[in-house]
């Protein structure tokens, strides 16, 4: 049996889409659209990527951008100087605090000229700074410029000026820094006088430093230990010739000045007084109000030891250290004001040219020499 068909109905039959399930039919159009898209994606990657590729190396830099350096990369450093390699002057760090030098004109008010601004990340595209140029310490910079002006003015060193005194115990003086010396010892306290010298001083010159003594002598310290050894012998070959005994101290330690708001002053015999010494019961009973005025104050110093110490000069010495101007000085003079250490605090005084102001509790001045040398003012 001839099973094959006609070549027309075959061609009909042929040109006929195939039938089968819907999902094939369907599978295969989207087959085409993802290879499609596929393309289409390809290509925009080609494209993005590709140019980049094609054309590194050939895009521009922006400008003034630092660059950083490669990890892999060590940048060469110099060896540290040693002591035989001398230093680069431009390597060398200026004390900002550092005093102007005194050959520096005072009119040479510009810093050193800066060739070429420093900017994290080794940038050196900072414009050059002429080196005449003024830069100020703010950091902005200008040109110079020609002005001319006139003014007056007045000023005052060391002791004041014209118009500047204050009047203390009836004499005028110009200082404005005042130094104050005075002995507290058995005479004054019985005087009296002391809380109304006191009073006047803090009232012109609160601030004033003190300094308190046992005596106003000044003598270097081994001749002033030799002549109290010597007492001493002296009072014990006493006490041999006449069998009695006799208070009086067998031993003296070299002076040093100490606070006297501290609990070593109140060991202090011109604080604590000597019962071995009628009417002499020190300055903490006699004057209470001025020994507790004076325990508060800061400024207040004293000269450790006894009188026959005659370390005056001590207190002078500090007060000539402090920076005062004058120095007003309450005395008995009735000890000696001799050798080296007291030359040595009339040459401070003549070439600090400190005002001295003296005023005696008695009537003896021995001394007198030495105040007429540092030109002394006395007071009533």
């Amino acid at each position: 049996m001839n099973t094959s068909l006609p070549s027309k109905d075959r061609a009909k039959r042929l040109s006929k889409p195939p039938e089968g399930p819907k999902w094939k039919r369907f599978f295969g159009r989207t087959i085409v659209l993802v290879l499609v898209i596929s393309l289409a994606i390809h290509l925009l990657f080609l494209l993005a990527f590709g140019s980049v590729a094609i054309f590194k190396g050939n895009l521009p830099k922006l400008p003034f951008v630092s660059q950083e350096i490669a990890a892999d990369t060590a940048p060469e450093v110099p060896p540290p100087p040693t002591e035989d390699t001398p230093v680069p002057e431009e390597m060398v760090q200026q004390d900002p605090f550092a005093a102007e030098a005194p050959e520096q004109s005072a009119a040479e008010e510009s810093a050193p000229a800066l060739d070429m601004l420093t900017v994290v990340g080794g940038a050196n595209w900072a414009p050059v700074i002429p080196k005449n140029a003024p830069v100020s310490e703010t950091g902005v910079i200008g040109g110079t410029g020609k002005g001319t002006g006139t003014g007056t003015g007045t000023g005052t060193g060391r002791g004041g000026g014209a118009g500047s005194g204050k009047q203390l115990f009836g004499v005028t003086i110009k200082a404005r820094k005042l130094g104050v010396v005075v002995s507290i010892n058995k005479g004054a306290q019985s005087s009296g006088r002391l809380p109304g010298i006191f009073a006047e001083i803090f009232k012109e010159f609160p601030d004033s430093s003190v300094f308190l003594t046992n005596g106003g002598g000044m003598m270097d310290w081994d001749k002033a230990l030799d002549a109290f050894n010597k007492t001493v012998e002296e009072n014990k070959k006493k006490e041999k010739e006449t069998g009695k005994k006799f208070f009086y101290p067998r031993n003296m330690e070299k002076p040093k000045v100490a606070r006297f708001n501290t609990g070593e002053a109140l060991d202090w015999v011109a604080v604590r007084g000597n019962n071995a010494i009628p009417d002499y019961p020190g300055l903490k009973e006699k004057h209470p109000d001025l020994f507790d005025d004076l325990r508060k104050r800061s400024n207040v110093w004293f000269i450790t030891s006894y009188k026959d110490a005659n370390a005056c000069y001590l207190a002078f010495d500090e007060l000539i250290k402090r920076g005062v101007e004058a120095i007003y000085w309450y005395n008995a003079f009735d000890s000696p004001i001799e050798g080296k250490v007291s030359e040595e605090v009339a040459q401070k005084i003549s070439d600090g040219k400190i005002e001295i102001l003296v005023q005696n509790q008695g009537t003896r001045v021995q001394g007198r020499d030495w105040l007429e040398k540092v030109g002394a003012k006395f007071v009533k």
